[in-house]
């Protein structure tokens, strides 16, 4: 870490050699490590350190946007220099732009101790934990990783904002023969990581989905898992809350925002400040982020505005702006799902017959307009019997309209856990649906 000290002096040079363009400039610096493993064996470790420093500036409502790795003053007037060739070709906006509004604000740090120093041999630790549980009939295949970010907001008209972050994070395939398991997760600190639990689930998946058996497509009760519950509701943030296509009228918000969607249980949020996730708390154009309410109460309450789409539709940004290149797409960073109130043992106890779902994978948007998502079950898959996980089920293909998954949902669990999603971290816990349905079998 550089420190908030370095990036001061950094905003003075800025301040220095930009006179008279205006500016929003925002600098990512992130140490990152990894740890990859296969067969039980570590085969990989890696780690990089690497810093960009992203300009966009504006004239006679014009924007041009310039990125470099460079930080010296040499590379900031060369920086400047492609700017002002980039504004002089460009084509002015159709709407009227304007930089944000100037924010200021107390240093955030959100790095532990424990993150600041970190060798390979902590991940090592973390892998030989996960050997012992595993023994020696099932291989594990994944990856352990740990990684300190600073990002750093400025602007020519006075905007200075500093936060970093640490978070550590794995995923595990626990493979028995040819049957699997799968689990992950992320925290802030190594001492926060939830794994022995995580990865004993994996390889009793593993042992458990030897020998699985075929049923009919159709519409079934579920119990989905936290890994499959976020990557329902990842796909549901990125294409329902993004308040630009909720303004053009092709996102299903445009029929659904406002309306009762599931049961009082149901409350999605973006929340930077739950203890689960990894604070993000000021946006790319400095807007301090809340938590705020996706769904409450069962009511899909909110889409989100980016600095450009706030701009568009004049909206008030809502803190999602995570992109110079695209400034009129927002998503939920800090997605979480929060916890109902019974036991995920006693939501699979009350299922006479039904499906237990582990995790999905290659989903994917079928249709924009109506958010039916499609994807196939992976890594531990079971038939429910009088409230026991009896057989292991060959994986299934579904096809669900959202908006009906969220109608049917019967019980949503009290235990959550965080996810190391394809994007971002999240929250989620466990679900009980009615009328899930599968379309086919798979090989």
């Amino acid at each position: 870490m550089r420190g908030e000290a370095f990036y001061r002096n950094l905003f003075r040079l800025m301040n220095e050699h930009f006179i008279g363009l205006k500016f929003l400039a925002v600098v990512w610096e992130q140490d990152q490590a990894l740890t990859r493993f296969a067969n039980s064996r570590i085969h990989q470790n890696v780690a990089e350190r690497k810093a960009s420093l992203s300009v966009l500036a504006t004239k006679d409502n014009k924007i041009a946007l310039a990125t470099s790795n460079d930080l010296t003053v040499p590379g900031l007037k060369a920086l400047r220099e492609r700017l002002e060739t980039m504004l002089r070709f460009a084509t002015p906006l159709d709407y009227d732009f304007k930089l944000p509004e100037v924010s200021m604000g107390y240093p955030v740090e959100n790095v532990a101790e424990s993150l600041k120093k970190v060798f390979a041999e902590q991940r090592a630790i973390i892998f030989d934990r996960m050997l012992k549980i595993a023994a020696n009939d099932v291989l594990l295949f994944g990856y352990v990783s740990d990684n300190v970010t600073e990002n750093v907001v400025m602007s020519s008209n006075g905007t200075f904002l500093y936060q970093s972050f640490g978070g550590v994070s794995f995923n595990v395939v626990a493979m028995c023969d040819s049957a699997s398991g799968y689990a992950s997760g992320v925290a802030k600190s190594y001492e926060e990581l939830i794994v022995d639990e995580k990865v004993e689930r994996a390889v009793r998946f593993a042992k458990m989905s030897k020998n699985p058996v075929e049923i009919d497509p159709g519409s079934y009760t579920v119990v989905l898992g936290p890994e499959a519950v976020s990557d329902l509701f990842m796909y549901f943030g990125w294409l329902c809350t993004n308040g630009y296509t909720h303004e053009l009228k092709i996102s299903p918000s445009a029929r659904y925002l406002g309306n009762k969607i599931g049961p009082n249980e149901l409350n999605v949020y973006d929340d930077p400040t739950h203890p689960m996730q990894l604070p993000f708390v000021y946006d790319l154009c400095g807007k301090r982020r809340e938590k705020t309410a996706i769904i409450e109460n069962g009511v899909f309450k909110n889409v989100f505005y980016a600095h450009g789409a706030a701009l568009r539709f004049n909206k008030k940004p809502t803190g999602h702006t995570f992109s110079l290149d695209d400034l009129d797409s927002a998503v939920p960073v800090n997605l979480v799902v929060d916890a109902g109130t019974m036991p995920v043992e006693e939501m699979i106890k009350d299922t006479k017959n039904g499906i237990y779902v582990n995790r999905f994978h290659y989903m994917n948007i079928v249709d924009p307009q109506e958010a039916i998502f499609t994807g196939m079950t992976r890594d531990g898959t079971f038939i429910i019997e009088n409230g026991q996980l009896t057989k292991a089920l060959k994986n299934m293909r579904f096809n669900v309209k959202f908006f009906e998954f969220t109608q049917n949902i019967e019980a949503i669990s009290k235990e959550v856990e965080s996810v190391a999603s394809e994007y971002f971290p999240q929250v989620a816990p466990y679900m009980k649906v009615q009328s899930f349905n599968f379309t086919s079998k798979t090989a």
